[in-house]
């Protein structure tokens, strides 16, 4: 089943089934939310960049705030594990003990086992944790409208709560 869509974002993307929109529906007010000092410094630095983009594309409410230290949460975390591979590589060496094969020995002429080891090169997991960490940041993104392709499916109001006028709507209705 599809997540219900807010009616703001309905009335600023358009309602091509014409259903009913909620005239109900809560509005927060609007404003920067209040930074959480538990933040990272880069998240810190994150949030501020956040709110001054957000505040200045007229999407940032006051309710905003978990979702928003998540973003951060989340961007300071890809910064850590991009130091992390950059430091210690994408993958690592490893040596696995195989099982005990009976060769004979030499030395005495009886036969024995002799440990053998398989050289392995494996993934970094902090390569899988950035992967998991992109995607979790690109959701956030989208739910800010912080990409391309969100970004084209917001209007912008006129700031007094009306959709600006378009002319041509005049000739078309």
């Amino acid at each position: 089943m599809a997540r219900p869509k807010p009616t703001q974002l309905k009335l600023v993307t358009g309602n091509p089934g014409n259903r009913p929109l909620n005239t109900k529906e809560p509005a927060p007010p609007t404003g920067i939310p209040r930074m959480p000092s538990h933040l990272t410094p880069a998240g810190k630095a994150a949030w501020k960049k956040l709110c001054k983009i957000l505040g200045d594309m007229g999407v940032l409410t006051l309710a905003d705030g978990l979702a928003l230290e998540r973003l951060c949460d989340v961007y300071a975390e890809i910064l850590d594990l991009q130091k992390e591979i950059k430091k210690n590589g994408r993958t690592y060496e490893s040596l696995r003990p195989m099982d005990d094969i009976p060769t004979p020995n030499h030395d005495e002429g009886t036969s024995g086992p002799v440990a053998m080891e398989q050289y392995l090169i494996k993934p970094n997991p902090a390569v899988a944790m950035l992967a998991d960490a992109d995607r979790r940041f690109k959701a956030y993104l989208v739910e800010f409208g912080l990409t391309p392709a969100a970004r084209s499916k917001i209007q912008i109001s006129s700031g007094d709560g009306k959709k600006k006028e378009n002319p041509i709507d005049s000739y078309f209705g």
